[in-house]
């Protein structure tokens, strides 16, 4: 109970473990108005509480009778190491302080309290809990994406069966850290992209190879400064000009890992245009990959609807007819055709 993760919107609960009653009462009186405030007279009712209450903060004195509050402080942390403890004491030395610090407290506090001072350190101690949190919560979920492409990886039947998963896993997450866009913006294009490619009855092996192009058309964007990527105004040509270098550099950064490197037209000509006007190379019409043409439609469906710097993102229908206006301008008429028969754009 002592470690939950969500943060309460009531007050915070602080729990305060002395065996003078008259401290315990002393810090209720001054911590009530903003904290909740529970009293342990002892390790074993301290311990009691840390498991049946959310806690936030411990004041913990360092000299309880019968326990070591130095040891009690380590035991804590160990099983609740988000929750802050501020050490209380009379009896402060270099060396206990030096020790408590070592054994995980945040600060410590010399009996008699000056109020303020008290107060400062406990609030300090609840935005330091509160960051390390949110910190966790960040890394939570950077391992939910590496665990969601670690089963993609598992399931493509050996189409990465080289691959360094140390690696792997870095270049991805390398991907996702950017600008909070791009992680989920890549799933979606993988989804459309295999809907696309399973109704135009391309073959499994290619398909694995697809997804995995997908995944990583935009990973060349982690050599672009964030505030282009976030950029909610329209682009100097200059801005424009190192956006445009994105899949060259992606394909740089794939060259280092010779297991991918299937992906790597894909990912280079995923801007190409059908009438060749489009990017790093001008290639036009069939001589563009397949798969890198199943990208390019899937991508620019993606950024219509999706995209956080679009103000008014299009509907379904306004989609639609922005891809039957560039059908074999833009677009390949081909997989056009196939994504609005099968009606594919209500699966974005």
């Amino acid at each position: 109970m002592g470690d939950t993760i969500n943060m309460p919107d009531k007050k915070p609960n602080i729990l305060v473990i002395d065996d003078e009653f008259s401290v315990r009462q002393s810090l209720q009186f001054i911590l009530k108005d903003e904290y909740n405030v529970l009293k342990a007279p002892g390790a074993l009712e301290g311990q009691f509480y840390l498991s049946s209450h959310h806690v936030d903060i411990v004041l913990l004195d360092i000299r309880l009778r019968r326990t070591d509050g130095l040891k009690l402080l380590f035991d804590i942390k160990q099983r609740f190491p988000y929750i802050e403890i501020i050490m209380i004491t009379a009896y402060a030395s270099l060396e206990t302080i030096r020790d408590a610090i070592r054994f995980g407290a945040f600060d410590y506090l010399i009996k008699p309290f000056d109020i303020n001072e008290l107060l400062s350190v406990v609030r300090n101690a609840l935005i330091h809990r509160i960051n390390k949190i949110n910190i966790k919560n960040d890394l939570d979920k950077l391992r939910e994406s590496t665990l969601y492409l670690e089963h993609l990886i598992t399931t493509a039947k050996k189409t990465m069966i080289n691959c360094s998963e140390v690696n792997m896993t870095a270049m991805l997450l390398n991907i996702n850290s950017r600008d909070g866009y791009t992680w989920e913006h890549v799933r979606r294009v993988t989804k459309l992209s295999s809907l696309i490619a399973e109704k135009m009855r391309m073959q499994d092996e290619q398909l694995k190879w697809l997804k995995c192009s997908a995944l990583l058309h935009d990973i060349g964007k982690v050599t672009i400064d964030e505030y282009i990527l976030k950029k909610d105004s329209k682009l100097t040509d200059h801005e424009y000009e190192i956006i445009k270098k994105h899949p060259e550099k992606g394909v740089e950064i794939i060259k280092s890992m010779p297991f991918l490197e299937n992906t790597m037209h894909s990912i280079r000509h995923h801007h190409e245009r059908y009438d060749g006007s489009g990017y790093p190379n001008r290639l036009k019409g069939k001589s563009i990959p397949f798969k890198a043409r199943i990208l390019a439609v899937a991508d620019a469906v993606d950024s219509m609807i999706n995209s956080p710097v679009r103000q008014n993102p299009l509907s379904i229908d306004m989609v639609e007819k922005e891809l039957r206006l560039h059908t074999g301008t833009q677009f390949d008429p081909e997989i056009v055709d196939v994504v609005i028969k099968e009606k594919l754009l209500s699966f974005v």
